[in-house]
């Protein structure tokens, strides 16, 4: 009888699937946003080992410093004094160093063992390979994508929860501005801000800044609106203290380069209520009254030859010895010049 084959599911309905113990003996985890991966992974734990045992039951490895001989020998052991035991390999790719090695991994993966979750990360599979049909076969694949900017306020809502707190409208969308879409970054932050608070049950406007503006006030969000506001002194402060932290300067352009691609579709178009704008940048409507007041300080003109610019500098910090703060500077100036 031939298997049904996983299809790749949302981590919403993986999430479900484990709290009600339908679990699987493979799993594949891959993507951006690693915090949310390593939630799943501790959950996944939880939910098949007992603390009394965990010790005997899991095994935590890394693909690249072990060979796969004794990965099939971890996750062909039998649990002690539990129904399951969890072997997590970090890197899976890596472990596939030769087509010996595959063969090997691949034997067990199309055969895994029902009293082992075999959880794997690593990088995206290619579904032609037998390995990925393997694991699609008996398993179940997660790709775990970062937020959508539209989906951060929302997510800022609920995970404060986590720490018995609650937080306003307006401090989210200020914690959004500052983080940005990363989850580990908005956890960390809100988790110091709990601390912060103390008995007090709802984080605030001042509480942000006085919290999480002390080390983001210097970021490419604000980077970007200091240049939406035109405000030249803000902008190149907020640029030269990211360059001291070590920010990427082609990273800053790559971003600066999207910003104003939303202020070019807001400007060379007709009028659009804040939802339509939200609806269109898949943003938060808490965000589009930047981009509006942003696009109303910038011609099309001086927004078309923004974009020259940043892909000037782009092409001057990788091909000549020009100094980079020097590069990055000037090419703020230019952008923000009347008539640019």
């Amino acid at each position: 009888m031939v298997k049904e084959k996983s299809e790749e599911v949302t981590v919403k309905v993986l999430q479900s699937s484990i709290l009600q113990k339908n679990i699987k003996p493979l799993y594949y985890f891959f993507g951006e946003e690693d915090y949310l991966i390593e939630e799943i992974v501790k959950l996944l734990i939880e939910k098949n080992i007992d603390k009394t045992v965990k010790v005997f039951n899991l095994d935590m490895i890394d693909g690249g410093s072990v060979n796969v001989k004794d990965v099939v020998a971890y996750a062909s052991a039998y649990p002690m004094m539990s129904e399951k035991r969890v072997l997590v390999v970090r890197d899976f790719n890596k472990l596939l160093i030769s087509e010996n090695s595959k063969e090997i991994m691949l034997r067990y993966l199309r055969n895994p063992s029902q009293t082992t979750v075999l959880i794997m990360t690593g990088t995206k599979l290619d579904n032609r390979t037998t390995i990925a049909k393997a694991i699609r076969e008996n398993g179940t694949v997660v790709e775990f994508k970062p937020l959508y900017d539209n989906q951060v306020h929302a997510w800022i809502r609920s995970h404060v929860k986590i720490f018995g707190k609650n937080i306003t409208e307006e401090a989210a969308q200020l914690l959004a501005e500052y983080v940005g879409n990363s989850m580990r970054e908005i956890h960390n932050e809100l988790e110091k801000l709990s601390i912060y608070l103390g008995s007090k049950l709802t984080i605030e406007e001042d509480d942000v800044n006085a919290v999480v503006g002390v080390s983001k006030a210097y970021n490419v969000f604000a980077l970007q609106n200091a240049i939406g506001q035109r405000d030249v002194s803000k902008a190149v402060t907020i640029l030269e203290n990211m360059m001291e932290n070590g920010e990427n300067s082609i990273g800053t352009i790559v971003m600066l380069t999207k910003y104003f691609q939303k202020l070019w579709i807001i400007k060379g178009s007709a009028p659009r209520s804040e939802v339509e704008i939200a609806n269109l940048f898949n943003i938060n409507k808490f965000f589009v009254k930047n981009f509006s007041t942003a696009a109303s300080n910038y011609k099309l003109a001086e927004i078309e030859n923004a974009f020259n610019i940043l892909i000037n500098t782009d092409e001057t910090l990788k091909t000549s010895g020009m100094d980079e703060k020097l590069a990055m500077t000037l090419m703020i100036y230019n952008i923000m010049r009347e008539g640019n």
